[in-house]
């Protein structure tokens, strides 16, 4: 389960900061839910679609500009 953290949090003997997300088994995962400490969080993908479509587009500001 991916998790994102809320509260700082020691993780296998690191220490882990408030935002970073997790793979952790769903009973750590739900513990850490539970505690406060973590919310759950969707896995981070490589592609980023709306920026790329925001970015790639033709400027229309000309097009609509009057005499």
């Amino acid at each position: 389960m991916h998790i994102e953290l809320l509260k700082p949090h020691t993780h296998a003997g690191q220490r882990r900061d408030v935002g970073e997300r997790l793979d952790l088994a769903d009973a750590s995962a739900r513990w850490l839910i539970a505690q406060g400490t973590a919310k759950a969080a969707i896995p981070a993908t490589d592609s980023k679609p709306a920026r790329r479509d925001a970015t790639s587009g033709v400027s229309t500001t000309a097009a609509t500009q009057g005499d």
